[in-house]
């Protein structure tokens, strides 16, 4: 069994652009929401969220949204969300200080946030060429024996892109 940790970036579904809407208010599109539910069930065939496993979430409607869907569809629809108020355009070094903060008891890290922000996060980590498109997941390994505390540049494993 892998008893790395495990990190899954995953970006937000497709969202609506309607003139006079505020960027951070945007809902999911029909199409979004069907991506969204087939990548959950993808994940949700390899993961069950318990409680060595965090949900973390950017509080813009798309990527709330988008992490509703996956929780319904991994049949954890009542699990915790942290809703991180600063991840809404933050940079992808903001973003590991969040993930860097997480405890050492959890294995398990959902991530839903915007680009650029998760690309960059996902090549810093891992040093891979990679670009997640929308409701796409990047699973990351952890090198053995590292927590996410001890997360930085290069000591991760992108393991899959999921679309």
């Amino acid at each position: 069994m892998d008893n790395n940790k495990k990190l899954y970036i995953i970006r937000h579904a497709k969202a609506e652009t309607i003139p006079g809407i505020n960027d951070f208010d945007r809902a999911l599109t029909s199409d979004g929401i069907q991506q969204a539910k087939q990548v959950a069930a993808k994940i949700a065939a390899k993961l069950t969220l318990g409680e060595n496993a965090m949900v973390i979430s950017s509080p813009a409607n798309r990527a709330l949204q988008t992490t509703r869907v996956f929780l319904e569809v991994m049949g954890s629809s009542s699990f915790d969300i942290k809703i991180e108020e600063t991840i809404y355009e933050c940079t992808y070094k903001h973003m590991l200080s969040i993930i860097n903060a997480i405890p050492d008891h959890v294995n398990h890290v959902l991530l839903f946030g915007h680009n650029p922000t998760l690309t960059d996060l996902v090549e810093y980590l891992t040093r891979k060429a990679a670009y997640l498109r929308t409701s796409s997941c990047a699973e990351i390994r952890l090198d053995g024996g590292f927590t996410f505390h001890m997360l930085s540049g290069n000591c991760a494993d992108l393991v899959q892109i999921i679309d």
